[in-house]
């Protein structure tokens, strides 16, 4: 399917190429002719040269010895990774894809670039899904990043999402002394564990009831603090009650953000910025993590970039610390909660005339490449069972994360919703001051309705549902 597109749709591409900044790709294995023309391939060797190409600099290292490793387990393929620019990057792909100038055979990007990759033909189809993208190997969160209108355009790579982070040693001294103050023996080992990880907040009211209960150290600013102006770390909140785009992100008839349940959640939402002074305009994650490594909040939301800087602390002689990462709590009992995620993928180029060596690359890449990955970028693979290394506490923590991984909200891939996630933030922004849940939440469902039908839309307003409150010192109509 993907190839007929590609064929009818050369004209988007052309559309491309007036946007675009052109960016040559290296060309190692090639020859100058003697008047100084163009470049001709070296007909002397036998094996074919795939290209990938990649804008993060932290994989520069890892794609270079993967790439060398595959060459060398290869008779006919070899790979050569470039770094390109990531502004513009599909504008430069599509110029060099037309022009049949030093394209690539295989490049990385997020899945909520799927859709424009598959409508231009930049995406080629995945060879064998069946046999490699199972749920035995990869979650159902990066299945349905790589998967648009019902074909796998890509191959799941590593993923971006949220967990929660706490101050182990505050929650060991604290389990310490509630047992003093109850006159039982102080806690060791597999017993204090287990009183650790019963004050680990399931929900946001045992969160707050641990607050409530908890016998805070002078350096302990806040409990619990977190970037509320980064949609990333806050959407969580209503994650399990909004779908925009259907299971694969890519069903234009599915624009549910306006309704009930997003709107109950996202009321216990701003109650909780009523026990906070923080504004989502003064916040600031860099700092935030600052603060919580050292010592002066004892739990924080982050993305998986935190868990090296933990590690990192607890490894000098200036923190004092020992931290650890569970999943995200629920709201209540009744009210789940799920994350966001983003998945980089290897995208096969649908230009390519290699398809099948770059497709097994691709699933090289994203199999025998994923385990030891996080070692050495940082990145958590998509991939199951995957390593995190010999760190024991490092492993732990990326487990959580990768356990919210498995049951997170990928981002939609709809062209039309590309400021979803601008509209989203602003909206929790909004909503965290002071703003009208319902108001709020009913202009953000008319605006991308509006952008998919294409015709000014809003949808019937719904009535208040009853509050469920997370203080009885919070008035009924402190919402509104």
């Amino acid at each position: 399917m993907i190839s007929i597109k590609k064929r009818l749709l050369s004209f988007a591409l052309i559309a491309l190429c007036f946007a675009g900044i052109f960016r040559t790709a290296q060309d190692t294995y090639t020859s100058e002719a003697d008047d100084g023309a163009v470049p001709v391939a070296d007909t002397a060797d036998p094996k074919t040269t795939l290209i990938i190409w990649y804008a993060d600099e932290m994989l520069g290292d890892y794609l270079e010895r993967e790439a060398v490793a595959f060459g060398q387990a290869s008779d006919d393929v070899r790979v050569l990774p470039v770094q390109v620019s990531g502004l513009n990057f599909f504008e430069t792909l599509g110029e060099a894809s037309v022009k049949n100038i030093d394209f690539p055979d295989l490049y990385i990007t997020t899945h909520d670039n799927l859709e424009k990759a598959a409508l231009s033909g930049l995406a080629g189809t995945v060879d064998h899904p069946e046999d490699f993208l199972r749920g035995d190997n990869y979650p159902q969160s990066a299945l349905s990043a790589v998967t648009w209108h019902g074909d796998a355009v890509a191959y799941p790579f590593y993923g971006e999402t949220t967990a929660l982070l706490y101050n182990r040693t505050y929650l060991e001294n604290e389990a310490k002394q509630r047992a003093e103050e109850a006159g039982e023996p102080v806690p060791d080992g597999d017993e204090l564990d287990e009183l650790v990880a019963d004050m680990l907040p399931d929900t946001l009211t045992e969160l707050l009831d641990f607050a409530g209960h908890y016998n805070a150290p002078e350096e302990v600013e806040s409990v619990f603090s977190f970037d509320v102006g980064d949609l990333f770390t806050d959407f969580f909140f209503a994650g399990d009650a909004i779908n925009v785009g259907g299971e694969n992100g890519d069903d234009k008839s599915v624009v549910d953000v306006y309704n009930v349940n997003s709107l109950t959640c996202l009321d216990i939402y701003q109650q909780l910025g009523q026990f906070f002074s923080t504004s989502a305009d003064e916040t600031d994650g860099e700092k935030i993590l600052a603060d919580f490594i050292a010592g002066k909040t004892v739990f924080t939301i982050s993305t998986t970039d935190a868990v090296r800087k933990l590690a990192e602390a607890m490894e000098s002689d200036e923190c004092s610390y020992e931290f650890g990462a569970v999943p995200l709590f629920d709201l209540t009992d009744d009210i789940k909660t799920r994350a966001l995620s983003v998945t980089s993928c290897v995208v096969v180029n649908g230009f390519s005339e290699h398809q099948e060596q770059a497709n097994r690359f691709a699933r090289f890449l994203t199999e025998e490449g994923a385990q030891d990955m996080y070692e050495r970028t940082g990145k958590m693979p998509a991939r199951r069972r995957a390593s995190y290394g010999e760190n024991e506490i490092i492993s732990d923590m990326m487990t959580a994360y990768f356990r919210d991984y498995e049951t997170s909200v990928p981002m939609p891939k709809m062209i039309e919703t590309s400021n979803y996630w601008i509209r989203l933030e602003i909206a929790f922004a909004d909503i965290w001051g002071g703003a009208g849940v319902n108001d709020t939440m009913r202009g953000v469902a008319g605006q991308l309705m509006s952008q998919i039908t294409g015709s000014a839309t809003m949808p019937d307003r719904i009535d208040d549902p009853p509050r469920i409150l997370l203080s009885q010192d919070i008035p009924e109509d402190s919402a509104e």
